[in-house]
């Protein structure tokens, strides 16, 4: 797994499931081919279904290297795999916006915990699913309880019992 990864200079590791690239070199073109080649290798052979660009360490992009980041974006997303753009500078998001860049679809976040946050329903829904369930049967069970019948799961045909 790591025969492919950082060859371009970025950092590529899987943390919680995620794979997490961490921009902290000049772009060019030849590192951004090979960055890509990199992260789409580290996709396939983690499996991860969550991807965080970490720009953060980026102090200039130009339209051309966004526009490149855009399309290894768009082929994450084909190989499965959802992808936050996080730590981008005021200034650099602010160029970005003037230059006209393509910003439709993006999704970006704050920092690495929202980003995180972002991908978790994607990583993990049916954990999601369950813990909504869990908060629902308590509130269930204590009108069951303050109504004297049995305590029991909420069913649709109980409504009393989504109180």
């Amino acid at each position: 797994m790591s025969r492919h990864a950082d060859t371009s200079g970025i950092s590529i590791q899987v943390s919680r499931d995620v794979v997490v690239a961490s921009i902290q070199v000049d772009l060019d073109d030849d590192v951004l081919a090979s960055f890509r080649d990199d992260l789409l290798h580290r996709i396939q052979a983690s499996g991860c279904h969550g991807v965080i660009l970490d720009a953060s360490g980026l102090e200039t992009l130009d339209s051309a290297e966004f526009a490149s980041l855009r399309r290894i974006i768009a082929m994450t997303t084909i190989m499965g795999a959802d992808t936050v753009l996080v730590g981008l500078r005021p200034g650099v998001v602010s160029a970005l916006i003037e230059a006209g860049a393509d910003v439709d679809g993006l999704r970006a976040a704050i920092n690495l915990d929202a980003a995180f946050d972002l991908l978790q329903p994607v990583l993990h829904p049916a954990d999601r699913a369950d813990d909504t369930d869990d908060a629902g049967e308590d509130d269930g069970a204590d009108a069951d309880a303050d109504d004297g019948k049995p305590v029991d799961a909420p069913s649709v045909a109980d409504p009393g019992a989504f109180r």
